[in-house]
């Protein structure tokens, strides 16, 4: 059974079908943003007009991310939220639960 399943993935790797290569957005297209010790981190960032941010929560407690009309709900230890950005402009985001937390993306 096992050498019947290399065959198979390989035949499926050669077929070009991309089975084994996820979809990777171009570096300017998406940007990762950490939540560790109640901070964002980085905090301040720049990025082209239609990119990815995602907030990933590693830190120990439940945060949320929230701008002017726009929310994560809240995010569990280990969760994450993806917002695009479809308008050039600043915004200004925060956590709810823990004010004192801030960050600022800049969309060109």
């Amino acid at each position: 059974v096992l050498n019947y399943a290399k065959d198979f993935a390989g035949r499926l790797k050669s077929s070009g079908l991309g089975i084994f290569q996820p979809a990777i957005p171009p570096a300017d297209m998406q940007l990762n943003i950490f939540i560790r010790d109640s901070k964002f981190l980085p905090n301040m960032n720049a990025v082209k007009t239609g990119a990815n941010v995602t907030w990933y929560n590693e830190d120990n407690k439940t945060h949320n991310v929230a701008g002017d009309d726009w929310s994560s709900g809240d995010l569990a230890p280990g969760r994450a939220f993806s917002k695009k950005f479809n308008t050039a402009g600043r915004y200004e985001y925060h956590c709810a639960t823990h004010p004192e937390m801030t960050g600022e993306i800049i969309v060109y």
